[in-house]
């Protein structure tokens, strides 16, 4: 053997015990340092507060907990705490910061006391003091702009959830009321708040409070886009508390964000989860009801996490992704394959079947329908979901196919594009489809008898284009959404 050969037989193994061991030890860690996320989260919740003054908050640190969990489910990098006091808040803001060089994005999750002070927003660690006066309450607490203004970035979104809205602990005194000021968002910044201005929050019966209930049963649904998610967290919170609580947010975020944007679904596990749905009448008959609402995908994931007699698909690392068929020996070829004829035959059952008795224009305008919603899910139709198959949904459908590099196979809705449509997960069209439009002033030239700016005649240069109004300010978001109140 040579020297090479026998460097290699000895120094091996080592390596791959060491490997082994750090590997072993880095599982245990709640984060690897080494190879950080590109989403990272703040999570914090607070319950026992040290001050009788300040009543005690048994589901602070379970939403925390839970919410936490969640979001490292969607390959966030995170950061938890619980009870913590004004030096715990410092070395916990101290460490994230450290990390936002390699954050794509970040999101800060706070339960717990919040009050408002004389127009200024402020978390309440534990260790607050009595609250006697002015000076005591905010002496210790974290001022939220400061939060925000630390963490925002034009290049970066920034996501602050607040399950903070409890009633002010100094009372009439006229030094603050009830709720939260409005906040001074950041650039690139989403902001959303357990109740409306003016209300105040419950901690909840149960386990978790009914805001981050709510928002625990949506974070993770495949394909929604944060404003999607938080109209559903909005709903399902108002539903809970029986309209005492109705979540606001405000954003000026310049780009939509997905949670589960790196993540797919396993295609034969939602096979599994349809097939199951359709032998339930009663799964069935709850199925039809969230697809008034939903795109089909999502409401079969809805289903499928609320009847405890049907399995939710298994979501997988976007590393991972179905392709890997080749080192199973087929398996999953063969499984896939079966996947979709079970598909396109349950989707005949349920989209077609259902309408067929109405006539053949009612279930091809469902059909369409289906698909447009499908497509929309998929980040290639941008357009009015209304099972008018046009050229704006041909186009979509043109964009589909070219970014998952198919060759067409229809040019129109059937059963077995909405299959195929149906088993795909994550954002398939990164750009929108956008119909060019004539310029304005082009058209004025042309009424007036004039050519278009862009026509040459002979070997005339190009004219310069009219000087441009300045564009107007885009509107105040910021005021009349999700401001003031108590949070």
């Amino acid at each position: 053997m040579s020297f090479f050969g026998l460097l290699l037989h000895s120094v091996v193994p080592t390596l791959l015990l060491i490997g082994s061991t750090f590997a072993a030890s880095a599982a245990a860690m709640d984060t690897s340092p080494d190879e950080p996320s590109r989403r990272m989260a703040i999570v914090v919740g607070n319950s026992d507060y040290q001050s009788k003054r300040l009543e005690e908050l048994a589901n602070a640190a379970n939403d925390a907990s839970r919410l936490s969990e969640s979001l490292k489910r969607l390959n966030f990098d995170v950061l938890t705490a619980t009870n913590v006091t004004r030096d715990d808040f410092d070395r916990l803001l101290a460490d994230a910061e450290k990390r936002l060089a390699t954050a794509s994005s970040v999101l800060i999750f706070y339960a717990g006391h919040g009050v408002q002070i004389e127009g200024q927003n402020y978390l309440l660690p534990v260790d607050t003091p009595d609250p006697e006066s002015i000076e005591k309450l905010t002496g210790r607490a974290v001022k939220l702009n400061d939060v925000i203004a630390r963490f925002a970035s034009r290049e970066r979104q920034t996501f602050v959830f607040l399950d903070a809205c409890r009633n002010n602990p100094m009372g009439a005194s006229g030094l603050g009321s009830n709720g939260l000021a409005q906040v001074e968002a950041g650039e690139n910044t989403f902001i959303a708040f357990a109740t409306q201005p003016g209300n105040v929050t419950v901690d909840g019966a149960g386990e978790n409070s009914p805001f981050t209930a709510a928002l625990l049963k949506s974070v993770e649904i495949p394909g929604l886009s944060i404003s999607d998610m938080m109209i559903r967290v909005r709903n399902e919170t108002e539903a809970l508390t029986l309209g005492r609580q109705v979540p606001w947010d405000q954003s000026n975020l310049r780009e939509q964000f997905y949670f589960t944007e790196q993540q797919v679904i396993d295609p034969t596990q939602l096979s599994a989860s349809l097939s199951r749905i359709l032998s339930d009448p009663v799964a069935k008959q709850k199925l039809q009801v969230e697809l008034a609402s939903n795109d089909l995908q999502t409401a079969v994931l809805i289903v499928g996490q609320t009847m405890r007699s049907i399995g939710s698909p298994l979501a997988v690392p976007a590393s991972d992704p179905p392709a890997v068929a080749e080192q199973r020996g087929g398996t999953r070829v063969a499984s896939l394959d079966g996947a979709r004829q079970s598909v396109v035959s349950d989707l005949g059952t349920l989209i077609v079947g259902t309408s067929v008795e109405q006539g053949a224009e009612d279930s091809s305008k469902e059909l369409a329908r289906s698909v447009q919603t499908e497509l929309r899910r998929l980040g290639c139709y941008r357009m009015a979901v209304d099972g008018d198959w046009g050229k704006g949904s041909a186009r979509a459908l043109n964009d589909y196919y070219k970014n998952t590099k198919q060759v067409a196979a229809a040019n129109g809705p059937s059963v077995e594009l909405l299959g195929d449509l149906f088993l795909r997960s994550g954002r398939i069209c990164k750009a929108p489809v956008i119909v060019k439009k004539v310029r304005q002033t082009d058209v004025a030239s042309q009424e007036a008898g004039g050519k278009p700016a862009s026509t040459r005649t002979g070997n005339t240069k190009r004219r310069s284009s009219p000087a441009r109004a300045p564009a107007p300010p885009p509107p105040d978001i910021s005021s009349g959404i999700g401001i003031g109140g108590i949070f």
